[in-house]
């Protein structure tokens, strides 16, 4: 009888550890990158292989600034370390994608010399007459688009409120060329 009490025992303990490890999150985070000192918003969801393995995929906008945008998408892989009961802490590695959108808008001219059809310096340009002013300044708009894969790697600490409700802050490093930087986030997701 005591043996199959512990075989029972052992049994819905590793039943409970199973069903622990197999938890799926989503959550949102308020990030700051670093380089383009510019604050964004995040949406993750996330999953736990093992009680220890959790991979994470995440999307981060960050909001413009100085004529430059940009926004990455990231799958991570964390390895929880229990600090106490509803502590840990966390090592990440991961892959992540980077587009950033730079555009600019100016005026160059003044006073310039327009021919007899209105263009500027006796050629078309392609901008079109709303482009041109009648002081002779022309209105330029420039931009350019650059998307990078790159290695993330970095820490992070969760604290959970409740059984479904956690707090988490990380900080990682994105190595893109050209586009590097650092971002701290701060966020919560909700188990299920």
């Amino acid at each position: 009888m005591k043996k199959l009490l512990l075989t029972l025992a052992c049994a819905m303990t590793s039943l409970f550890a199973s069903a622990q490890a197999k938890t799926a999150a989503v959550g949102l985070n308020l990030n700051y990158g670093t380089e383009i000192e510019s604050l964004g918003l995040g949406v993750k969801g996330s999953y736990c292989f093992t009680d220890h393995i959790r991979g994470e995929a995440s999307f981060n906008y960050f909001f413009p600034k100085d004529h430059f945008t940009m926004w990455e998408i990231n799958a991570n892989a964390h390895y929880l370390f229990n600090i106490g009961d509803k502590f840990k802490v966390y090592p990440l590695v991961g892959l992540t994608y980077v587009h950033g959108h730079w555009s600019n808008k100016y005026s160059v001219g003044g006073g310039g010399n327009f021919d007899d059809n209105g263009d500027f310096g006796g050629g078309d340009w392609g901008w079109g007459a709303p482009m041109r002013k009648a002081n002779g300044e022309v209105t330029v708009k420039e931009s350019y688009n650059t998307g990078k894969f790159g290695v993330n790697l970095g820490g992070g600490a969760q604290y959970d409120l409740t059984d479904n409700l956690m707090l988490n802050f990380e900080v990682k490093y994105s190595l893109v060329s050209d586009l590097d930087q650092c971002v701290i986030s701060l966020g919560a997701a909700y188990k299920f």
